[in-house]
């Protein structure tokens, strides 16, 4: 990934985890998306369909201060995280909004250029309405695509 251009085409995959007591529960996709670079910020972007939900566009922006995930169709959300902090947010569902708190444990991108691949961890506890839905691993590794 060089410059400021349209970006490269990459291929997605996509590990969700979710650990709530003593369950755990494993969600797995895969996508094509679009990374690229503007100022001092990295940008992912990619759409999924969420199984009762529908289409949705996802934009993650990752630079130093930290990692913002983008949602927007059938859901809308603005997920910030920043390391051993906690941010809010609100999660536009088509079934009601509800308030979100992201505490983020650990978070990691990587690019290798040379390989033209990477990968992104979150490592997050999350609280909706009020209660606590458990710790969350998201792992995204991605690489360019073939032409």
């Amino acid at each position: 990934m060089d410059g400021q251009g349209a970006g490269i085409a990459v291929n997605l995959t996509l590990e969700t985890v979710i650990q709530h007591a003593h369950e755990k529960d494993v969600h797995t996709g895969e996508a094509d998306g679009t990374l690229y670079k503007k100022g001092d910020s990295t940008y992912l972007r990619y759409s999924e369909v969420i199984e009762g939900a529908g289409s949705v566009n996802n934009v993650i922006k990752m630079n130093h201060e930290g990692i913002v995930i983008l949602r927007s169709g059938s859901v809308t959300m603005k997920q910030k995280f920043l390391i051993g902090q906690t941010t809010q947010g609100m999660y536009d569902t088509p079934y009601g909004q509800l308030w979100m708190e992201t505490t983020t444990h650990q978070m990691n991108f990587r690019w290798n250029q040379q390989a033209k691949k990477g990968d992104l961890t979150l490592n997050y506890g999350l609280v909706l309405q009020g209660e606590d839905t458990g710790r969350y691993t998201i792992k995204i590794k991605f690489q360019e695509a073939e032409a």
